[in-house]
């Protein structure tokens, strides 16, 4: 057995640097609960000060904007207010404001108080638009109700500051000394037009009482059609063939509810104006669906007139329902609760909250965050690998590490313990499963002490590791979806609404089935043929929205017409063009399929077509390369997969590493990342199967290395620049230690076991509106390269995702044309990304490959620009006859080199030979090579590209 030595000597407490890690310090700066704990008795009382003269907030930000003053802070600057306060206590401080421009994304914001951030929260602080829908709702050519684009609403809207996470349901509070005191709000992401600023007090939530309601009065509000204001433009309405939902129709769709898969986030508020035709007291009831928290309640504010009238209204629970029912609001003894309206219109507003859970959450992130120390300390102890054979007291070493993982269980248990007397039957929390399964692995952990250094990836590395349960758990919790059908207030003497009985669902379930044997929207079949037809690989909620767009501006401005439908599988395009059936356009195919069918004669050449050179100077020109088929182009690009490194910025910056610019650097990295349990994430790691070119090509090709020659007919794979570029790949698993299957990186990535790594737009997706426990505390950067000659770094990538096509055989080229370029066109594409992501949310993000366009699109502007320069980056492997070849042998040359041991020339000569062998067969397959000579010599497309 190994003996302890000075390692625990030296430590003078070791469990206090695990409850107290030194990673990721930028997290556990004081939180807000913190902050304000015990400080009731100084909270601000006097008067609300409302300082309307911007004169009397000292700026050095004063502006004007529509002829008013106005305080105008820009991205990536900081305005400074001077308030003045008549005493030392805690002020809530809330804006008028607007958003200028075009802006989609709401403004980030940091706020300092007398030169310091007071608590972790105020480092990010959000400032919504507010959305509304036109007042018609559209129809497509079908006749069903389609979700309308958000009109960003232009009036001045009110605000007081508040966690972005909305973790806390009344505004937050902050401690301001008599006299004057200095207000630095610094813009991360769009910008602000401050028009007034108020301080008060902590807003007032009286105690509920329950009031006598009498008349007769009845008031219904369809949610999704009297929907007035939203603070998300992604939430939405939805169609649903439900008979619980009003308006319903069997053969059309109507919007008839608001989706819960939009409204679902902490924050996310909807705002209705109530006409009501008697003052007084009033019951509330609401037709809902909440079936994202099993066994557990999704919380939300009701507000009427701004206001949350009583306590119960704050943070009210709404219970798991599997599907639409009739609830009313009630009381602890389940009695229904009053509230007061005003005679004329009112505001009712509802708003998803988490307060209640506040406090679990962050002693889940405080667990998280102390696993994880105590998972680098375990992997000091004893190394990234441990033999089984060897028998390590860890006690030794780390002394009370078991009492301190019993202690983290007994934590969890309690936090479960909790949030099951939110279950109404008291027994088990389906919504918090996660947290139980990380207690009972803990646990496990505990009663086999001396296998805890082998078991130790169960604490904080990998799919299955507490850390991961954890941080699955926190992602759920967020998801707070529910659907609202109604809502409606009555009085006594009222017959309020019921769910539909059995029968009725039964007879609406049997019209809906009968109506699928009619014709089928945006079907294949379902087409005009004078008509443009256009096959789109992509989802209805895609389609819809680009057929209106069609309608609206291409065919209003050129008279053409278009049918788009749904392609039913994209691989089957060959087939249908072989039978007379393919369309006139496919869009949004697999950016490879274009030279399998273009090869055969069966597309347009579109180099050849008008406009062409204009079209193609918006794209990377490596973008062109995988449908280039000899001295032709018969496919566009259509959206982009890019390729950035992702990185933790709090856990480098702790240890003091800056961001690699080449591979070289990344190397150097490896033994202090490996020293403390991390690593670095290469793109093959995460291709289980075949490694793509995507994971195999960057490094050949920034060596200044080659695929092909100057033709196709040999490759140039065994070229010692491209040997090269593998050796450096192969390198980073055989000798640098660097982990060669890592089933997921945005899992390791969150938990900081890999805090660095290459890898594409899906894994951004993801961490951008996934992964909420490390918001602002990573970021991006061009991938690291190799520097050449002239002391530039290469950082050649891929970037192929979709193409669009058009077939040879279409009648109708010169509209099919027009309608590609009108596609393509940069105006377009960012109003089909605008209109994607504001009416279905953040994580629709279109990925376009125009970059012009791309800039105008509603992302983060500093990720922008990193993805831009990348972009200039991109160098496509051309497809050719044969090439599927080149990639399954670099493949499997990857995989005998590093994880078989194989010698790597004799690996890539083996490769060479069957790649020219397969290339060949196909070269005479299609007539470029007859009885093993060439005749027709077929160009290496890729050489234009990166000269």
């Amino acid at each position: 057995m190994i003996q302890p030595v000075a390692y625990a000597e030296g430590s003078n407490d070791t469990t206090e640097t695990i409850n107290n890690p030194p990673i990721t310090s930028t997290v556990t700066r004081e939180r807000y609960s913190q902050y304000i704990e015990g400080t009731e008795s100084d909270h601000y009382k006097g008067e609300v000060i409302r300082l309307d003269d911007l004169n009397d907030v000292a700026t050095d930000a004063l502006d004007t904007y529509q002829g008013e003053d106005v305080i105008f802070i820009d991205q990536d600057q900081t305005g400074n207010l001077t308030v003045t306060v008549p005493e030392t206590a805690y002020y809530i401080i809330g804006f008028d404001y607007k958003i200028a421009g075009d802006n989609v994304l709401p403004t980030q914001l940091e706020m300092t108080v007398n030169g310091e951030l007071p608590y972790y929260e105020m480092q990010n602080l959000v400032f919504e638009n507010g959305w509304q829908n036109p007042l018609e709702i559209p129809l497509d050519k079908y006749g069903n109700e389609i979700i309308p684009q958000p009109i960003k609403y232009d009036e001045w809207q009110f605000k007081y500051i508040i966690d972005s996470g909305y973790r806390t349901s009344l505004p937050l509070l902050v401690k301001l000394t008599r006299g004057e005191n200095e207000l630095a709000l610094t813009i991360s992401e769009g910008n602000l037009l401050i028009k007034s600023v108020e301080l008060r007090g902590q807003l007032d939530v009286p105690s509920y009482e329950k009031q006598d309601i009498t008349g007769n009065n009845y008031i219904e509000i369809e949610a999704a059609n009297a929907l007035y204001l939203r603070n998300n433009s992604a939430i939405r309405a939805n169609a649903s063939y439900n008979v619980n939902l009003i308006p319903y129709s069997s053969d059309k769709r109507v919007l008839n509810h608001i989706d819960p898969d939009s409204f679902k986030t902490p924050g996310d508020e909807i705002i209705y104006q109530v006409d009501v035709p008697e003052a007084g007291y009033y019951q509330l009831g609401i037709n809902y669906q909440q079936r994202s928290k099993a066994d557990f309640p999704v919380f939300m504010n009701i507000r009427i007139n701004d206001t949350l009238q009583h306590d119960l209204l704050k943070d009210h629970p709404f219970f798991y329902q599997n599907q639409y029912k009739h609830v009313t609001l009630t009381d602890a003894s389940d009695e229904p609760l009053t509230v007061y309206l005003e005679e004329g219109l009112n505001t009712v507003s509802f708003q998803i909250s988490i307060e209640p859970i506040k406090k679990a959450l962050e002693e889940i992130e405080q667990l998280t965050r102390e696993i994880q120390s105590l998972s680098l300390e375990l992997t000091n102890l004893v190394g990234p690998d441990v033999d089984r054979f060897r028998d390590i007291d860890v006690n030794d070493y780390i002394p009370g590490v078991f009492d301190l993982m019993t202690s983290w269980a007994d934590r969890m248990d309690a936090v479960y313990s909790e949030m099951r007397s939110y279950n109404p039957s008291g027994g088990e929390v389906g919504a918090f499963s996660g947290l139980r399964v990380a207690e009972e692995q803990l646990r496990s952990l505990v009663s086999e002490p001396r296998k805890l250094a082998r078991r130790k990836g169960e604490l904080a590395t990998g799919t299955n590791s507490v850390t991961a349960y954890l941080g699955n758990l926190m992602q759920e919790i967020n998801d707070n979806g529910i659907g609202i059908d109604r809502f409606y207030f009555y009085q006594e003497d009222v017959e309020i609404p019921k769910s539909a009985s059995w029968l009725e669902r039964t007879w609406g379930s049997v019209k809906r089935f009968i109506n699928t044997f009619g014709e089928q929207d945006y079907d294949v079949s379902n087409v005009n043929e004078e008509n443009l037809q256009v096959w789109v690989n992509r989802p209805r909620q895609y389609v819809e929205i680009m057929q209106r767009l069609i309608d609206e501006t291409f065919t209003a401005e050129t008279g053409v017409r278009v049918d788009l439908s749904m392609m039913p599988d994209q691989n089957k395009l060959i087939l249908a063009n072989a039978a007379g059936e393919a369309p006139d356009v496919a869009l949004g195919v697999n950016y490879a399929l274009p030279f399998e069918i273009g090869i055969r004669g069966a597309l347009q050449d579109l180099s050849q077509l008008e406009g062409y050179e204009e079209v193609a100077s918006d794209f990377s020109p490596g973008m062109l390369v995988p449908a280039t088929i000899r001295d032709g182009v018969y496919a566009l690009p259509d959206t982009m997969n890019f390729w950035v490194m992702f990185y933790r910025e709090d856990i480098l910056s702790d240890m003091g590493l800056p961001i690699p610019e080449t591979i070289d650097e990344v190397r150097s990295y490896l033994p202090e990342l490996q020293r403390l349990g991390m690593n670095f994430f290469y793109p093959t790691a995460g291709m289980p199967g075949m490694k793509i070119f995507a994971g195999t090509m960057p490094l050949i090709y920034q060596n200044g290395g080659q695929l092909y020659g100057d033709t196709i007919h040999r490759t140039m794979l065994n070229d010692n620049q491209a040997i090269e570029g593998v050796r450096l790949l192969t390198e980073l698993f055989t000798i640098y230690n660097v982990p060669y299957d890592v089933p997921s990186f945005y899992q390791q990535f969150r938990d900081g076991s890999i805090p660095i790594g290459i890898s594409d737009y899906y894994m951004y997706n993801l961490i951008l509106n996934a992964a909420p426990e490390i918001r602002n505390v990573w970021n991006i950067a061009l991938i690291p390269g190799i520097e050449n000659q002239a002391g530039e770094v290469e950082r050649w990538s891929t970037g192929g995702a979709e193409s669009n096509l058009m077939f040879k055989d279409t009648g109708k080229t010169d509209e099919a044309w027009a309608f590609m370029k009108w596609w393509a066109s940069a105006e377009t594409q960012v109003a089909f990304g605008n209109t994607l992501q504001t009416t279905y949310g953040p994580e629709y993000m279109w990925n376009t490959a125009n970059l012009t366009a791309y800039q105008e699109l509603p992302w983060a502007n500093d990720h922008k620009a990193v993805i831009l320069e990348q972009a200039e980056w991109i160098a496509e492997v051309p497809r050719v006859p044969g090439s599927y070849m080149l990639e399954r042998e670099l493949s499997n040359a990857y995989n005998a080199i590093v994880l078989d041991g194989d010698n790597l020339r004799t690996a890539i000569d083996l490769a060479s030979k069957r790649v020219n062998r397969e290339t060949e067969r196909k070269l005479e397959e299609f007539g470029f090579m007859v009885d093993g000579q060439i005749v027709d010599p077929y160009p290496n497309p890729e050489l234009s590209i990166r000269d």
